[in-house]
């Protein structure tokens, strides 16, 4: 490992930086969409779709890398894959079960996309079970919620994996990824059939470019890591900007109609700028203290559960049995 390297950390910065791109890729996508209408034959939406379309893979990839990396030492360990699918559920639900709620409310009181939605969809939405919409979109009650539909699939996929050695976990997890993609239209299952999607190979990427990345101990270069860290606060608040977008552009949408009429480029940058900001407010103020709280009480009930009761025989524990 090069001296011009930073020693391996809990965060990667230059991660953290694609985040952000990768959100405001998804963001300047839908801005612009209100411009055109999502008019196929209008060169902006074709620039805006390949935008949608290159941050979501973004984030795939980077999904991919990072559960390798984080889980590098865990595959065959005793509770390793339920450790693995607790800190990812309290890392994604907490924030996608409020967003989807408030959007659930703002359909029906606005009557905008969604506003169809009923109880049975929500359902559906909040336990990341993909269904045909009215119009057959196959968007949950938060539009762009479908990724993290992929997202879970790919998780319980991974904490399966956790189970069993690491080079047999790793090829095998791989493997099911690209056999689903090529056989999954043949299950009698309309959701699996949708989660099939040629879209999951790209935390088979992410997958691979960690285990090359572990495999010649690389490690992220000094140079990046000052650059990449500029982007930092905005990665770390990438997951509110991507949950809440949706919403922030509407309101924006709706009020510049209001006060200035047809919509213009400017918009588009004032939709980034103000999604960026409003992303950074639900961070600081909701989905930060909100996992730091849940993580208190987990680990409060796991050491609770976790002592061992005192034989009334035995003095004291010795250092090496206490838990």
């Amino acid at each position: 490992m090069s001296s011009s390297s930073s020693k391996s950390s809990s965060t990667f910065f230059s991660l953290q930086a694609l985040r952000a791109i990768a959100a405001w890729m998804v963001v300047m996508d839908h801005a612009l969409l209100e411009l055109t209408g999502n008019a196929g034959e209008n060169w902006i939406t074709r620039v805006a779709w390949a935008l949608g379309s290159s941050g979501v893979s973004v984030f795939f990839v980077v999904s991919g890398f990072i559960m390798v990396h984080i889980s590098w030492t865990n595959f065959g360990t005793s509770k390793a894959a339920a450790s693995f699918m607790q800190r990812r559920i309290i890392r994604i639900v907490p924030l996608y079960w409020a967003a989807t709620i408030l959007a659930f409310a703002f359909h029906r009181v606005s009557g905008t996309h969604g506003a169809v939605d009923g109880w049975r969809e929500l359902g559906y939405s909040l336990v990341f079970v993909p269904y045909p919409g009215g119009d057959q979109s196959w968007s949950p009650v938060l539009s762009q919620g479908w990724t993290l539909n992929f997202e879970i699939m790919f998780y319980f996929l991974f904490a399966i994996g956790l189970f069993f050695p690491r080079r047999v976990a790793l090829a095998a997890i791989v493997g099911l990824l690209v056999a689903f993609v090529l056989f999954g239209s043949y299950i009698p299952n309309a959701s699996l059939v949708y989660l099939a999607s040629p879209i999951v190979l790209w935390f088979a990427l992410g997958m691979a470019l960690a285990i090359l990345w572990h495999r010649f101990e690389l490690s992220e270069p000094n140079w990046v890591s000052r650059r990449a860290k500029l982007l930092q606060q905005f990665g770390d608040a990438s997951y509110s900007t991507y949950l809440s977008h949706g919403l922030v552009l509407t309101l924006t949408l709706w009020v510049w109609k209001m006060a200035v009429g047809k919509p213009s480029a400017l918009l588009v940058f004032l939709s980034l700028i103000i999604a960026t900001i409003v992303g950074r407010i639900i961070y600081g103020t909701f989905e930060k203290p909100i996992l730091r709280v849940i993580n208190s009480h987990v680990q409060k009930a796991i050491r609770v559960f976790a002592v061992v009761p005192k034989n009334t025989s035995e003095k004291r524990l010795s250092p090496v049995n206490r838990v």
